[in-house]
């Protein structure tokens, strides 16, 4: 009996340092949660007097005609992450002479140095932070360059978005080499650069799609989509053939946007295709043309197995006019049930819905 009563007072003992544990392991994590929020709450206030000081000097030095030296010290003591925000925050909306002041400015706090400096980092985060501030700065330096190859794409993906300022041929090869980029944020950062460019780079995309297959192919064609020339044609049309049904799909949209006869003569060809996806872009492509020619051919696509490719032949029948319309109607009363029903689907639509 006394080894029990002993043990029920060493287990009430254990009990209640455990308790007294547990107590203390509370009132510590409330204290961190506490001061980490004080922490944070006088952090924020401070960044926040700092924004609003930074914002302050930077539009009195882009606004006036002289620089005030003062203005530049001030903005020189700051610490840099917020110097870096005010920059890039300010830099949207700067253009021409307001631009070039502001890299003056930049350059006078050794800002661009840093960022310089930032792009040549063993930390990917800080060659992002500097490939970030050139980009935002437009300043044309080649260390940004070599970022277009760096193992990280988020840092591929910047030094695109960077490029897209700077449309020099040597840049442009770069950006068209990096259209096969595996990582699918680089690969759209690319796209986007490359359309931002605008006309200058459609002879060397010409170039590149006569030259290119696959993968690059199909990356080059959706870029040439948006511009649709003409000089675009004999590699649509040669890419309209390949093997991979996402390059065929491509190069349909791009011969729907350049509307030639060869054009619809190969779409018309591609209403056939083993690929649903091909044959929706066909129809999608000769719509765009408004091809009456190809209106009964369309009508057969209105049997087609596949919903979508249904669809748009009966949207491509609708936007070709009166010779399209007939063959809706017609297919109201015919013995195919699914195409019936497309046919009516579309007919009921209103005018403003296919344009």
């Amino acid at each position: 009996m006394v080894n029990e009563a002993e043990s029920v007072v060493v287990n009430e003992a254990v009990l209640d340092v455990v308790m007294l544990v547990e107590i203390a392991l509370l009132g510590l994590a409330a204290g961190v949660y506490f001061s980490h929020g004080l922490w944070l709450f006088v952090t924020q206030k401070r960044t926040l007097e700092e924004m609003t000081a930074a914002r302050g000097s930077l539009a009195r030095l882009l606004t006036r005609g002289t620089i005030n030296l003062e203005e530049i010290e001030a903005l020189r003591r700051m610490r840099r992450g917020v110097q870096a925000a005010a920059f890039l925050e300010i830099s949207r909306t700067q253009t021409g002479t307001g631009k070039d002041k502001l890299r003056f400015v930049a350059a006078e706090v050794s800002l661009l140095d840093r960022a310089r400096k930032l792009c040549e980092s063993r930390r990917w985060t800080r060659r992002l932070r500097g490939a970030r501030l050139l980009a935002g700065m437009d300043v044309a330096d080649p260390i940004v360059e070599k970022l277009f190859s760096d193992p990280h794409p988020a840092v591929r993906a910047q030094a695109a978005e960077w490029a897209a300022a700077h449309p020099s041929p040597t840049v442009i090869t770069a950006m068209l080499k990096m259209l096969a980029d595996p990582a699918t944020q680089a690969r759209f950062a690319v796209q986007d650069a490359l359309l931002r460019m605008g006309d200058i780079i459609a002879e060397p995309l010409a170039a590149f799609l006569e030259t290119h297959s696959g993968a690059p192919a199909e990356a080059g064609l959706r870029v040439a989509g948006a511009l649709a020339e003409t000089r675009f044609l004999p590699a649509a049309l040669r890419l309209s053939a390949a093997d991979e049904a996402g390059v065929r799909v491509a190069a349909a949209k791009l011969l729907g946007g350049i509307g030639s006869a060869a054009s619809a003569e190969r779409l018309t060809e591609l209403l056939k295709d083993s690929d649903s996806r091909v044959r929706a872009a066909a129809a999608n492509g000769l719509g765009r043309m408004q091809h009456w020619p190809a209106a009964s051919q369309l009508a057969e696509s209105l049997r087609d197995s596949t919903w979508h490719v249904r669809r748009d032949a009966a949207l491509a029948l609708r936007a070709i006019g009166a010779p399209g319309t007939l063959f809706l109607r017609r297919a109201l009363k015919g013995d195919d049930a699914f195409a019936a029903d497309m046919a009516q689907q579309i007919l009921d639509l209103p005018a403003t819905a296919t344009g």
